[in-house]
């Protein structure tokens, strides 16, 4: 079994301590402790620009790269059961769609957004806005995109409607899903989780995030049956800091520890 580690930093000593510690790619966002919004469009560029760096120096793993996460604004406090949290006006879906071709011009590898309706069902129109326009940037430089949906999936109200978006997001072609199984920490909801794996089919990546911790992984996995688990791996507060401790929230003992963990299963 391959598990795949994704690492959310929010900035460029993040992303050099996740790729050393062997991580398959970063979240780029500002703001992690509201959940994360989108990165500017000159961090998403530069953090690109240093993954290719570190591929080329062999300091990463191959084909790590870069997701950027697009999401316009985030309240205070937790989402979970609060779809609107994730309800979006016409004029911030054009700015998130806005956002999404910028990151991928800049460089970004993929995107990760999502958008619900007052009732906590998946904004189609909205989510095929923001892919559109993360598409079109893409072919206009001649790469391809991955579309990851975020959380939101996590603010429904039950977990048949999670599985349920999984069945429209294959249909609207995205690649991977990004949950914690509609739990604050994503161990708790691995039953959940393991029902949307089964519903992908094994043609979209379910990942499991939220709240996970390196010495989580392995049960997560066995329970959930996902590929791909993601962590911001932040420093806890008042940590004592190395004398040589990189100047960035991401920690890589917390990096390595769960790339070690995925690896040894």
């Amino acid at each position: 079994m391959s598990i795949r580690v994704e690492i959310a930093v929010q900035d460029v000593a993040g992303l050099e301590v996740a790729a050393r510690a062997g991580a398959h790619r970063v979240e780029l966002c500002v703001d992690l402790d509201r959940g994360g919004l989108t990165p500017p469009v000159a961090l998403v560029e530069e953090c690109a620009r240093r993954a290719t760096s570190l591929l080329d120096a062999q300091q990463a793993r191959p084909h790590f790269d870069v997701h950027a996460l697009i999401r316009s604004r985030a309240g205070d406090g937790d989402f979970l059961g609060r779809p609107a949290e994730f309800v979006y006006t016409p004029e911030e879906i054009a700015l998130m769609a806005e956002q999404a071709a910028a990151s991928v011009q800049a460089g970004a590898a993929g995107i990760v957004f999502g958008a619900l309706t007052p009732e906590g069902r998946l904004d189609l129109p909205a989510i095929e806005q923001v892919r559109d326009a993360a598409l079109e940037a893409a072919q206009s430089t001649l790469r391809s995109v991955t579309l990851t949906a975020h959380r939101a999936l996590d603010a429904m109200p039950a977990a048949d409607h999670r599985v349920e978006a999984v069945e429209q997001l294959l249909g609207a072609g995205f690649h991977r899903i990004l949950s914690s199984g509609g739990a604050a920490r994503a161990l708790d909801g691995a039953d959940d989780l393991a029902r949307m794996v089964e519903a992908s089919e094994g043609l979209l990546d379910v990942c499991a995030g939220g709240g996970v911790r390196p010495a989580d992984i392995a049960d997560l996995v066995h329970r959930s049956h996902v590929g791909d688990v993601h962590l911001s791996a932040r420093r806890r507060p008042g940590a004592p800091l190395e004398p040589d401790a990189p100047d960035t929230p991401t920690d890589p003992a917390i990096a390595a520890a769960a790339v070690d963990a995925a690896g040894a299963l």
